[in-house]
């Protein structure tokens, strides 16, 4: 093995070893007490938020995670997500590349004045996650249109600071097709190119969004596990009807082979026979995941900022999440599933990438 692969294990396994091997002083198996809950005792980790209104132009949005409340509840990292498709979403004015740059240079002068410090390389992690004196940012980007189709914008991109990006969101792009889409169809070779330069960087690959063929693409060129920062099962019965930004099992399946993780947001919706729109419902949902693709593969990605139409009731933001990890514990989870849950997991998969 050679040595920087070498190396780059190590760090993956030792950052595994301390964001997931976390106990409570405690034997393993136990329901955890109240205090055990607490966030404060935990590495929490938000794959997919947007903590300002980089991109200008939008409402307030109640549930936008701010620096005060991640030092409330000590969070570990949080991720700081441009929007890479705003051009598009603004009738075409404007220019990808240049406005998601703009946006990103917000985030590296709230860096500049201490607010928060940027998780750019893996051995940083470790210390990044324990001090806490300010939040752990990852810089990221939704929406690969952002790069114009135009592989040398990545390595801009990652220069700059950005490790994690969703490679798709309101549109099809050079990359693939989103899940929206009235069509669906594969990794382009613009994107099979894409993924394997995010590989070779050390950078998070990010399908949420994508169309089940263009996952599948994805799954299948990437070397490297992959996550979908913001989603959630289908209810029972409901496959295909409802919102599109939904999973099915199958596609949930794909990601978790790959050694990902798919992460639950607090979108509250109904079906016919069935409902999610209570806390309650979404750590039942958790408990479901863990039992059909195993605990290592759940992570939650709140979408914090993001304007989602309806919340789960008893979610306001990121704040509301000691809430959740008490339904959790009601619903049978265990303290270390809460950990690995709540950031554990996507800490060690960072790790890995950034290695």
């Amino acid at each position: 093995m050679k040595r920087r692969k070498f190396l780059g294990h190590c760090a993956a396994t030792s950052l595994s070893a301390v964001f997931c091997g976390r106990s409570f002083g405690r034997e393993s198996g136990e329901p955890p007490s109240d205090a055990e809950i607490n966030s404060r005792n935990l590495l929490i980790a938000d794959p997919h938020a947007h903590p300002y209104p980089l991109q200008g132009g939008r409402s307030f949005d109640s549930s936008t995670p701010t620096i005060e409340i991640m030092k409330k509840l000590n969070m570990a990292l949080c991720s700081f997500s441009a929007v890479g498709d705003v051009a598009y979403m603004r009738r075409g004015s404007g220019a990808p590349f240049a406005d998601t740059k703009d946006q990103l240079g917000k985030i590296r002068r709230m860096e500049e004045e201490g607010q928060v410090r940027l998780a750019l390389k893996s051995p940083d992690l470790q210390a990044l996650t324990a001090s806490r004196t300010a939040p752990a940012g990852l810089m990221a980007i939704e929406g690969g249109d952002a790069l114009e189709g135009k592989l040398q914008n990545l390595d801009v991109f990652h220069e700059y600071g950005v490790r994690l990006m969703t490679l798709m969101h309101e549109r099809d792009n050079e990359i693939g097709f989103n899940q929206r889409s009235s069509s669906d169809g594969p990794l382009s070779p613009f994107g099979v190119q894409v993924v394997e330069r995010m590989n070779k960087l050390g950078m998070v690959i990010d399908v949420a969004h994508a169309r089940t063929g263009t996952l599948k693409g994805i799954a299948e060129v990437s070397a490297m596990p992959l996550v979908d920062s913001h989603t959630s099962p289908f209810l029972q019965g409901e496959e295909g009807a409802g919102s599109r930004r939904l999973r099915t099992w199958q596609e949930m399946e794909t990601i978790a082979k790959t050694g990902g993780l798919v992460c639950t947001w607090p979108l509250a919706y109904s079906g016919k026979n069935s409902q999610r729109t209570t806390l309650k419902h979404w750590a039942e949902e958790i408990v479901l995941m863990k039992a059909r693709l195993g605990i290592e593969h759940c992570g939650l990605g709140t979408d914090g900022g993001g304007g989602l139409p309806r919340l789960v009731e008893g979610w306001r933001s990121i704040a509301s999440l000691p809430d959740l990890m008490a339904e959790m514990g009601k619903a049978g989870l265990t303290r270390e599933d809460i950990a690995a849950c709540v950031g554990g997991n996507f800490l060690r998969l960072l790790g890995k990438c950034l290695a």
